[in-house]
C-alpha cells in the first residue's frame, strides 16, 4: 500500500480539496477538505488510472493549517 500511496499522492494532492494521503486499515485514505460526490469521482479515477481495484477510504477533516 505505501508503493501506491507514493505512486498517487502527487496527483491527488494537486486536486483542489484534498487535505492529505494516507493509509489506514488497509485503504489508501483520502482527506478532503469538503465532502462531495464530484471531488470523491475524482480521486476514483486517479486511482484507477494508477492502481485499480485499491480500496479508498474517505475522511472529511476540513482544511489542514499549520500550527
Amino acid at each position: 500500500m505505501r508503493t501506491v500511496k507514493k505512486r498517487v499522492s502527487s496527483q491527488l494532492l494537486a486536486l483542489a480539496g484534498i487535505s492529505g494521503v494516507g493509509i489506514s486499515g488497509g485503504r489508501l485514505t483520502v482527506y478532503l477538505e469538503d465532502d462531495s460526490e464530484v471531488m470523491r469521482q475524482a480521486v476514483d479515477k486517479v486511482v484507477r488510472n494508477i492502481a485499480p481495484g485499491v480500496p479508498v477510504l474517505f475522511v472529511v477533516t476540513g482544511k489542514f493549517h499549520a500550527q
